[in-house]
């Protein structure tokens, strides 16, 4: 199959240097401890799934990665850099690194796509040029399927769309390390099919290391070079998609029925 030959590139991963690196992170809101102690390494040029339930605090892991919550606890290491020991200016050029595409796109709604897209390029990698914005946007826009869709406003996109043109924006500067939060909810199978096989032709082309969280099991089986289960803020198993569907542990297990 098409996807199981995409992901065959990954096979030396294991002499790949470590781009994220999570060690005995706790986080708790209020009395509620929400990571307890997450381990996490994640190779360069690997895509790392993260399937669990809804509040299990598969969200808050990449947040800390981002530094847009503060650890309790422990250590998150980002491309060499300890996040919590940055001053604000490293934070910022930290981030110029790291494409985070969210639920909901994020567009902004008051912007066509193509202005949403050069708002990234000047506000990211300072590009000022029409002639160089023109061709960064057309290449992207080919990338992700909607060559038409420049002067389009946000609203006038199905959800698929937007999710394309969310990851568009989000590529558009070249992070090295992308993280998806839910990228197929609210879509219907097909689109969300489409959605999955984009982020693994993505991944491929721009060669990003990405941690994508979800709990679309299409999705996990299509992007996933590995995968980690989370329950009551820790992960409970890790392996191969393959893998894990043939374990007998009955956490695991019920992911697969």
């Amino acid at each position: 199959m098409e996807e199981v030959a995409e992901k065959a590139k990954h096979t030396a991963s294991d002499q790949k240097e470590a781009v994220i690196e999570i060690k005995g992170l706790k986080k708790s809101f209020g009395k509620k401890q929400v990571l307890k102690n997450i381990n996490l390494s994640v190779k360069r040029g690997e895509n790392v799934v993260i399937l669990g339930r809804s509040g299990t605090g598969k969200s808050v892991t990449i947040q800390c990665v981002v530094g847009m919550l503060t650890p309790d606890k422990g250590t998150v290491k980002v491309l060499g850099q300890e996040v919590e020991q940055l001053n604000d200016r490293e934070l910022k050029e930290l981030r110029t690194k790291i494409g985070f595409l969210f639920q909901s796109a994020a567009l902004y709604d008051s912007m066509t796509v193509r202005e949403n897209l050069e708002f990234a390029l000047k506000r990211v990698m300072r590009v000022t040029n029409q002639s160089e914005l023109n061709k960064r946007v057309k290449e992207m826009l080919e990338n992700v399927g909607l060559p038409d869709a420049a002067e389009k406003m946000p609203s006038d996109l199905s959800g698929g769309m937007r999710k394309r043109i969310g990851l568009a924006r989000t590529l558009i500067v070249h992070p090295e390390i992308m993280l998806y939060d839910e990228p197929t909810t609210g879509l219907d199978p097909i689109t969300s099919r489409e959605i999955s096989q984009l982020i693994l032709e993505m991944q491929r082309k721009y060669k990003t290391t990405s941690i994508i969280i979800t709990h679309d099991m299409d999705c996990a089986r299509v992007v996933s070079d590995r995968v980690l289960i989370m329950d009551d803020g820790e992960y409970k198993a890790e392996g191969s998609f393959d893998e894990l569907s043939k374990s007998k542990d009955e956490l695991v297990k019920s992911y697969f029925i």
